[in-house]
């Protein structure tokens, strides 16, 4: 298993130096939303819970405690020999909130999104396309046929 280096990483996506952290893609804020109702993940099928999108006060969101769904702003595709993972930036961690992601798996596509949970008691100011986390890439062994064919393809782009 290797991580990909931000050299590797802007050769492949085509990135400038300000597009990459010392451990990947970063990550910006796009928009954020408030969870309205109830979800559903059932053993064959699912219902997304409807969201509702929360309004920027001059670019700044003033989040208090709870969770939202975060989109990102950037648009990735992970190749196919490889998988990916969104860090929290240490500055959200250090305010009191964090980011919660799944696996970006090999061959996906699209803007993803993100779970923000907001633990500070006095809630956070986010501003509209600060770095909130950033991408790393892990290597495969090999490239892999099993890429990522799921309803989530090509999201939000």
């Amino acid at each position: 298993m290797a991580v990909l280096s931000p050299e590797t990483i802007m050769m492949l996506f085509g990135l400038k130096e300000e597009d990459v952290d010392c451990s990947g893609i970063k990550l910006h804020l796009d928009k954020v939303f408030v969870f309205k109702g109830k979800a559903l993940l059932a053993k064959n099928s699912r219902k997304l819970a409807e969201v509702e999108e929360v309004e920027a006060d001059n670019d700044v969101y003033h989040l208090m405690p709870g969770a939202y769904k975060i989109r990102y702003r950037e648009i990735v595709k992970v190749p196919n020999n490889a998988i990916a993972l969104a860090i929290p930036r240490s500055t959200l961690l250090r305010s009191g909130a964090t980011i919660y992601t799944a696996v970006w798996d090999p061959g996906y596509e699209g803007r993803g999104e993100g779970l923000l949970t907001v633990f500070n008691s006095n809630g956070i100011d986010i501003e509209k396309g600060a770095q909130i986390a950033q991408l790393v890439f892990i290597r495969l062994d090999r490239e892999t046929k099993f890429v990522y064919k799921g309803i989530y393809q090509r999201e939000n782009i």
